[in-house]
């Protein structure tokens, strides 16, 4: 596959108020039409709240990367994968599983070494029918070429759009 653009159209999710995770959310990183997605959110540990219920609710395969213990399941405390510690093991590890699931990675990490980018690279242009998800999440994400290509962008906004809209006869903003 060429670099082409997967990254069509960023997909724009607002929430307001009390609510801090998009409605549908899962289903909009499971629907990407790339392997690999960035989700640009303020509110990264909502987000990782969210993953975990719908890991338990729906049985899904969802890990959550971190430096301290690898890639661990959020369906299951207590359980990870071992070897994963080092960013680009945890992402060879998804290259070669041939299962389905979702790998939450934080976007603003500084281990991104040209190593590291090449694998995320490989997962993005990847098409082996497992449909596998890498999730990069975090705020203000900022991945260059070729990523912001490959990747599936979806990007969360929090508050009122300032826009003027008019509702029961009366011009609000929201």
């Amino acid at each position: 596959m060429s670099d082409s653009a997967v990254n069509d159209a960023i997909t724009t999710l607002r929430t307001n108020g009390d609510i801090r995770v998009p409605e549908g959310l899962y289903d909009h990183v499971l629907e990407a039409k790339s392997n690999l997605v960035i989700l640009d959110t303020p509110f990264s540990d909502d987000v990782i709240g969210y993953l975990r219920q719908m890991a338990q609710r729906r049985g899904h395969s969802i890990y959550l990367w971190n430096a301290e213990s690898g890639l661990a399941s959020l369906r299951e405390h207590g359980i990870t994968v071992a070897g994963s510690k080092r960013i680009s093991d945890a992402l060879r590890f998804i290259i070669q599983s041939g299962r389905f699931g979702v790998y939450v990675v934080p976007a603003d990490m500084r281990e991104y070494t040209p190593q590291v980018l090449a694998l995320l690279r490989q997962i993005a242009r990847s098409k082996d029918g497992s449909e596998k998800r890498v999730l990069m999440l975090g705020t203000d994400v900022q991945v260059g070429p070729p990523l912001d290509r490959l990747a599936q962008m979806i990007v969360h906004r929090h508050g009122l759009t300032g826009k003027l809209r008019l509702r029961d006869g009366r011009w609000i903003r929201g």
